[in-house]
Order: structure tokens, then sequence, then C-alpha cells
């Protein structure tokens, strides 16, 4: 199977990082040739390059976007003769360019499905989202959910230094982009109401400065880290005691799936995807988004009882390994290009 995935993007997000991580996986896939097409970014490249995937990159700069962009997609796309194209998000579906290839948009929010007309099938990764999309007119026989799988490929891992904190502390990590959607300032409030923590917060984005206002005004500077964007989660997760992850808003929450599959406990908040994927009380934590006391009271109460730590973690990678390993979710893929590809040859 000749495969190309196209991502249009100069963002360092969730669902760009986890383009990253699928095309890893099936550059190791002898069963497929694959080809991806992003834009110039030299910090992906590099990790691409280190993971030994095959791209090719489409111009940034001021001239060569205005000039070539268009005419580089269309020649590649053309030269590589794929047999299915993978687009991500929304500005890869809306310029894929004309190709007799199957074109399957591949969507992990609530975005508007006009971005996806030229794609013949969606995959999407909730239920929720499933939903989403046939609401708005798209066909439920054009639609697949499969989910995201939450290993983390040590060929993108950058290593990084670690900030140093008491080693009488327990270590919170969140991961995310610092947005309000993210509810970090939630998260910096409720360390204030627990003693000898040390959080870890992984991520860049808008709200940095505020945030760390907060954490100076509330009198946790000194125990808040905020790390910028990471590419050495794996790392940070093993030095973590808890995963927190108190977004507002999330469509599945990837971070979870990381938490199970790197055997850390997890608490989140109670938003869209997080209380799909966890089970309260079985395999994680949920407490009511916007919640600081209950979010203080999860953390202090799994900090006080390692032995439902450990359950937790235990069924949390269970669960993982059930439903959200490489195995499974690859495979899922897979089944479903051969299905759509043997369909268009009948």
């Amino acid at each position: 199977m000749r495969l190309m995935q196209i991502l249009l993007s100069q963002s360092e997000a969730g669902a760009e990082t986890y383009f990253e991580k699928v095309a890893t996986e099936f550059a190791q896939d002898s069963s497929i040739t694959q080809r991806l097409i992003i834009e110039s970014q030299p910090s992906r490249e590099q990790r691409l390059q280190s993971a030994g995937v095959d791209f090719r990159t489409l111009p940034m700069g001021n001239i060569g976007k205005a000039l070539l962009y268009n005419y580089q997609l269309k020649k590649e796309v053309a030269a590589f003769h794929p047999d299915l194209i993978v687009t991500w998000v929304n500005r890869a579906s809306r310029k894929c360019p004309p190709t007799p290839a199957v074109v399957v948009g591949r969507l992990g929010g609530y975005y508007d499905i006009n971005n996806y007309q030229k794609c013949d099938h969606l995959i999407v990764n909730t239920p929720d989202l499933v939903r989403h999309v046939t609401e708005n007119g798209w066909p439920e026989s054009q639609v697949s959910m499969i989910s995201n799988f939450g290993e983390l490929p040590p060929a993108l891992e950058v290593d990084e230094p670690l900030p140093q904190f008491p080693a009488d502390h327990k270590v919170l990590l969140t991961l995310g982009r610092l947005h309000p959607k993210k509810a970090q300032d939630t998260l910096i409030k409720a360390v204030s109401l627990i003693s000898a923590v040390t959080l870890l917060i992984a991520g860049n984005g808008e709200l940095e400065g505020e945030l760390k206002q907060l954490a100076t005004d509330i009198g946790v500077a000194d125990r808040v880290h905020f790390l910028g964007l990471r590419k050495d989660v794996r790392q940070l997760f093993n030095v973590a005691d808890l995963c927190v992850f108190p977004s507002r808003f999330e469509p599945l929450g990837n971070v979870i799936l990381e938490a199970w599959a790197m055997e850390t406990p997890i608490i989140a908040a109670a938003s869209q995807g997080p209380s799909w994927l966890i089970s309260d009380n079985s395999d994680g934590l949920l407490f009511k988004v916007d919640d600081v006391e209950q979010c203080a009271e999860k953390i202090k109460f799994l900090l006080s009882h390692p032995d439902i730590a450990a359950t937790l973690v235990k069924n949390g990678h269970e669960t993982f390994r059930k439903h959200f390993s490489t195995a499974v979710i690859v495979g899922q893929y897979k089944q479903l290009f051969e299905k759509l590809l043997a369909a268009k040859q009948k």
C-alpha cells in the first residue's frame, strides 16, 4: 500500500504531535510505503528524520509560499502515486489536490465539516465526534471511529534538562497548550492547597505570563515550573508521581492515554474526552471542571493512598493495552485502509 499523509500546520499541539507518532509507526511497517507532506519546519523535520520517516516539505518563505506552495503540493502528490491519502485536520483537507487516491480526512475536534468536502471518508477519535459529523450532514457509512494510541515513540524524544525541586516533594505533571481550555489555572490554584508538591507544566501558549503571575500572586511560584514546549515527554512521566489533566474542554485527551501507557496515576477534569476514557475510581480519578477544591482533594487522596494509586495504574494500563495500544489502533487503521481500497476496486 502506498500511503501519503499530509499535515499543513506549523503548530506543535496535540494533533500535530500525534501525526508524528502515527507516521513513525507506519514508517516501521514493511507492508506500507509511506511519504509525508509537511510544511517546512526544522524541529519537526529533525524529529522525523531521526525516526526514519520519509517526507517532503512545502516552502514557507514569503515568496516561496506565495508562488510555489500549492504547485509543490500538487506535484508531490502526483509524483508519489498514492493509493490512499490521509489529510490531517482542516487545512490539509481543504487543500488536498485532485487525485485518484482514496482521501481520508482525520479530525480530532469539533471542526466544521465543510473543510472535508474533498474527502471520501473521515476518521474521528471519539464516539461523540461521530455524532458531531453525522449531525452536521456527513453520511454515517463514511465515517469511522478510531481512537488514539498512548505509546510515546523513543525516536521522537528530544532530551532536555529537568528543573531542580526538593527531594521530599511529590511531583505533579500536566501537559498542554497554555490556553483557557486547558485550565492550568485550576491546577495552579489547587497546588496552593497542597503541601510538599512541585508542579511541572509542559507546554507554551498565550497564557504563560498570566499563569506565572497567578502562581506568584498566590505564593506558589517556587513550586510551579513552566517548562515550555517539551519533546522529552517520556522523561517527564518518569519523574512524575501523578499526572493531572484539568482541561475545561477536551474532545479526547492524549495525555490520559500516555499516562496509562507510562503507568502513571491520572487525575482529570470530567470534560468530554476524559469522561469517556476514564472509569472513575477504576483506571483514574475525575473531578468537576473548574473545581479547585475537588482537584486538590483528589490529588491529596492519591498521594496519601499509594495502594489505590497502584490499582488505578494497573487498571489504566490494562485499559490502554486492550483498547489504546499501538498494535490495536494501527491495526484498526490498516483494516480500514484495506477495506476502503477494496471497495474502490469493485
